[in-house]
């Protein structure tokens, strides 16, 4: 199963997808230099959940010598960019050559365009201290109505709900783990050769697919208890001690 009919949310299936894109002639472009014009396709992927899902996608790119957009959330409870292992994968998506924004979350803030511009300031102004590099685009995280389709730069940044990358091309999102309004082959832009852009978000494509896609989040929070688990052990002589006596006690 090859080319258009290999459709799975794996890594095979994601080479698969973005190679039959450049065999049709598509070229993958940075926001920078990608013309709604031409047959350009954007790679964007948000970061909701997982790190390490978003650095082994990024791996399949590189190696491939695809350059994507991976825009990572500094307000979540899901991963932590100032932790050792979250920093040193923030820092691994730069290295592979990839742009890194900002997944912007403006449900924290309120509601009108000058607080939302000095939160993508602020916001922007830490990512880019971590990352020693400019940020220079964002996307938006579970955006309002109000914000699709908004047309101005946010704090000099651009932002992947401007029409230019939205509403006046094809736009494909693999939410909830699928393709809900139908896979990017079967899209009439697809067979025109029409600019896209396809958001994806790295937790969906693993190695292999995942016949539950919901079991890919009860995996993901029991791995996420596990480093609290261990981190508590480690920092707090008490509770380890507890967790050695009931081991014991259990014998």
């Amino acid at each position: 199963m090859t080319g258009l009919t290999m459709r799975e949310f794996s890594w095979g299936g994601y080479r698969n997808l973005i190679q039959t894109f450049v065999d049709q002639g598509y070229a993958i472009q940075p926001i920078a230099a990608f013309d709604p014009g031409e047959a350009h396709l954007l790679l964007r992927h948000d970061i909701d959940f997982s790190m390490k899902a978003a650095v082994d996608m990024a791996r399949v790119e590189a190696d491939r010598g695809w350059r994507a957009h991976y825009y990572v959330l500094l307000q979540t409870e899901f991963y932590n960019l100032c932790g050792p292992e979250d920093w040193n994968r923030l820092r691994a998506l730069r290295d592979l050559g990839h742009d890194v924004g900002l997944h912007f979350d403006a449900s924290r803030y309120p509601q009108d365009v000058e607080a939302l511009e000095e939160a993508v300031a602020m916001e922007c102004g830490i990512l880019e201290r971590m990352l020693d590099r400019d940020v220079t685009n964002i996307s938006f995280h579970r955006p309002a109505p109000s914000l699709l389709g908004l047309d101005r730069k946010l704090a000099g940044r651009d932002h992947l709900y401007r029409p230019r990358y939205f509403s006046d091309i094809a736009y494909v999102a693999d939410s909830r783990g699928l393709f809900r309004y139908g896979h990017p082959f079967d899209h009439e832009a697809f067979a025109e050769k029409r600019a896209m852009q396809l958001l994806t978000h790295p937790i969906w494509w693993q190695e292999h697919e995942a016949a539950d896609k919901m079991s890919i989040l009860d995996e993901f929070l029991s791995d996420r208890a596990a480093i609290l688990r261990a981190e508590t052990i480690a920092n707090c002589l008490p509770y380890a001690e507890r967790r050695v006596k009931r081991a014991t006690d259990r014998l």
